[in-house]
């Protein structure tokens, strides 16, 4: 995984960034870009800085239909070459994607956490600040505080979510929803991103904006427990449509919500258990859409595959809401299914049939292979079950409550190095039913603490 991440970085003016994907997506992705940097904190903090400051040069100023561009919006897309030069494609950059502009923030926030690096904050805090503002505004198109989206280039993207195929958001009835769109891991973004906000506040003594935006997160996160939880089904909706309605299908959506930590712990509970019941985990992976549901296929690109990204995504929000026995099967089962590609090269997403008797997983055709947030996958959920995290401020490497998988014996990290600390070395081991952590070596000033019960 490591490897394919290094082959996918391309160096841009401002530091090098992780492109999506080969063959189909060696391009500059925001949203792609977005989380494979934040899966690769606090490891390689230098990938989430350039990622950053590239997407601040590119951030949009005005309106533009075509591109569905709007001010203070991150890019979704960027391609060169003369179809875009002469704008036969959208994508120059074209920016139809609902949620790059909250990961913006939210990565700015992690990368701040874990560096310390004040100065860069300050740096792009203009974009930062748009970004915020977008959020506010033109991301919410009907005014009832959940960003919506709604496509306005005649070759745009009917969906703007991660979920981008054009059947991927619909009814329980199989009937595709009518935009604009509320989906509900978007709002567990923008939950996130008003929480990185008001940290980011405090650390350049703007204490009263901070306190603002936590108001905001407070607001928003009621709201998304009332418009959006079906209580007949003990779940999440996907999302709202363009009439306020509940898309009421189990899918991997609500997930999200947990890594945001935006829903309460009765909630949560309720979540993961339907997304590890038989008709969500295949065994390898918790799938996009649940098996029970009208447009359920295991071989469609978001109705039914197993998506490695996705799941990472949603073990980290297991392991923060202290559901570890949950995120340690999820990271098993991915390592299974990993075990099972050549060279251990993790696709973009691969099909969603349950696992029978060891079967290796079935390949998606067309899958990127390697995909950048599918490498990083495995390296964002190892960092979760580790609870490993670096808080820069004080400066103390943190393992909260570490876990590795029981078949797993011993893991050795050395000469961990970045641009603001380093090296450390460490040695993690299954011992007794326990997992212990052994520092090797460490920076002068720093100290390591190990968290457990």
């Amino acid at each position: 995984s490591l490897g394919d991440l290094e082959m996918m970085l391309s160096e841009f003016s401002h530091g090098w960034v992780p492109m999506a994907g080969i063959p189909w997506y060696c391009a500059l992705f925001g949203r792609d870009a977005l989380i494979t940097s934040l899966f690769l904190l606090p490891w390689f903090p230098e990938v989430a800085r350039g990622t950053l400051k590239t997407l601040a040069c590119w951030q949009a100023k005005d309106f533009d239909d075509f591109t569905d561009r709007e001010p203070g919006k991150i890019l979704h897309e960027l391609r060169e070459g003369e179809m875009a030069r002469l704008r036969e494609i959208p994508f120059v950059p074209y920016y139809g994607t609902a949620d790059a502009t909250c990961l913006f923030v939210v990565l700015a926030g992690e990368f701040l956490r874990c560096t310390g690096d004040v100065a860069f904050v300050r740096d792009i805090w203009d974009s930062l600040v748009k970004a915020a503002e977008w959020m506010e505004t033109h991301g919410d198109l009907n005014g009832d505080g959940f960003i919506e989206y709604f496509c306005r280039s005649p070759m745009g993207l009917r969906n703007q979510g991660w979920k981008d195929s054009h059947d991927a958001v619909h009814h329980r009835d199989g009937a595709l929803a009518e935009p604009p769109l509320a989906m509900v891991e978007i709002q567990g973004y923008k939950y996130a991103a008003l929480k990185a906000m008001a940290y980011m506040c405090r650390c350049l003594g703007f204490d009263d904006a901070a306190s603002g935006f936590d108001r905001k997160a407070t607001k928003l996160k009621k709201r998304i427990e009332r418009a959006f939880w079906m209580e007949d089904r003990g779940f999440f909706a996907m999302a709202l449509d363009r009439h306020g309605r509940k898309c009421e299908v189990v899918s991997s959506n609500p997930g999200h919500l947990l890594f945001a930590e935006a829903v309460s712990v009765g909630r949560a509970k309720r979540v993961v258990k339907r997304l590890m019941d038989d008709s969500m985990f295949t065994g390898y992976g918790i799938r996009t859409l649940s098996s029970e549901e009208v447009r359920y296929n295991p071989m469609s690109y978001h109705n039914g595959s197993v998506w490695p990204h996705d799941n990472a995504i949603i073990c980290s929000g297991m392991v923060k809401y202290g559901f570890k026995p949950e995120a340690v099967r999820l990271f098993s089962g991915l390592l299974d299914a990993a075990a099972h590609f050549a060279e251990y090269r993790i696709p973009e997403l691969f099909c969603g049939f349950s696992r029978t008797d060891d079967k290796p997983p079935v390949p998606y055709p067309v899958a990127c292979s390697p995909q950048a947030w599918a490498s990083a996958s495995v390296v964002y959920m190892l960092t979760s079950l580790l609870g490993l995290r670096v808080d820069a401020e004080n400066k103390t490497l943190i393992f909260d409550n570490p876990l590795l998988p029981p078949r797993v014996e011993e893991l050795v990290v050395e000469g961990w190095r970045t641009p603001y600390f380093g090296p450390f070395s460490f040695r993690v081991s299954n011992v007794a039913g326990r997992t212990a952590v052994e520092t090797l070596k460490k920076p002068a000033g720093w100290r390591v603490m190990v968290v457990v019960g």
